[in-house]
């Protein structure tokens, strides 16, 4: 049995981990599950930036085009929370003149950011293209994402733990040991260098991804859970 343990676990010698892993035999494996779901929020990160010789000029400009940009959003039907307009940015630039050897003032550089968080992406492209005509002339990125993530993940680590459970029957199963008990379990994977069993999920995931039409320029999202469990056997 002792024998056995060393297979499963791959102890190294050299290392100790107080308290991660039993000393009696044991069982070290990993759970999974995923889900891939079409994303239903996007959150979009944009700015105006304009250069002036007139500071009050470049900043009355960036303004006014913030404000349209604001109230292009609110037309959208993003909510107020949902819109975040940042303070102004200034700075002054300079260039170097090769006649007189020396740096030149060349302007203002003024800008503002603006992220919305869009709930209905279908609108996604309108939305952008209003932007780019109200004046908004920089487009930092957009995130894609899932608004109720949090629901999936509840139902996704009873998933994860099932996986585990089954993992841990199989390779007792394998090796012809029996389970005792659960030592340990956690969400995330102990201190230690020995790497878990893990259940053949990758292959169930590749092959589930065309299940999903992609929506503008992302595919499906996935979400997913790992749990990590310790099983004594005899």
């Amino acid at each position: 049995m002792r024998i056995l343990t060393g297979l499963l676990a791959l102890c190294l010698s050299g290392f100790s981990f107080a308290g991660a892993l039993p000393d009696s035999p044991h069982l070290y494996v990993k759970g999974t599950s995923f889900i891939q779901v079409q994303p239903d929020v996007a959150t979009i990160r944009v700015a105006i930036t304009e250069k002036q010789k007139s500071l009050p000029t470049a900043k009355e400009n960036v303004d006014k085009i913030m404000a349209k940009a604001i109230e292009i959003a609110k037309r959208f039907d993003i909510k107020e929370d949902d819109i975040h307009a940042e303070q102004l940015n200034v700075y002054r630039q300079t260039r170097y003149n090769r006649e007189s050897n020396e740096e030149e003032f060349d302007g203002f550089r003024v800008s503002r950011s603006l992220t919305v968080k869009l709930k209905d992406i279908k609108k996604y492209p309108e939305l952008l293209q209003e932007f780019v005509d109200s004046g908004i002339n920089q487009f930092n990125n957009t995130e894609f994402g899932v608004e109720n993530e949090g629901k999936y993940l509840q139902s996704l680590k009873k998933a994860a733990i099932k996986d585990a459970k089954k993992a841990a029957k199989e390779l007792a199963g394998e090796f012809d040991v029996e389970l005792a008990k659960l030592y340990s379990v956690s969400f995330q994977p102990m201190q230690t260098p020995i790497q878990p069993y893990v259940r053949s999920a990758a292959m169930a995931m590749e092959a589930d991804q065309g299940a999903y039409k992609n929506a503008y320029n992302t595919g499906a999202i996935t979400l997913n859970a790992e749990v990590y469990a310790v099983y004594l056997i005899e």
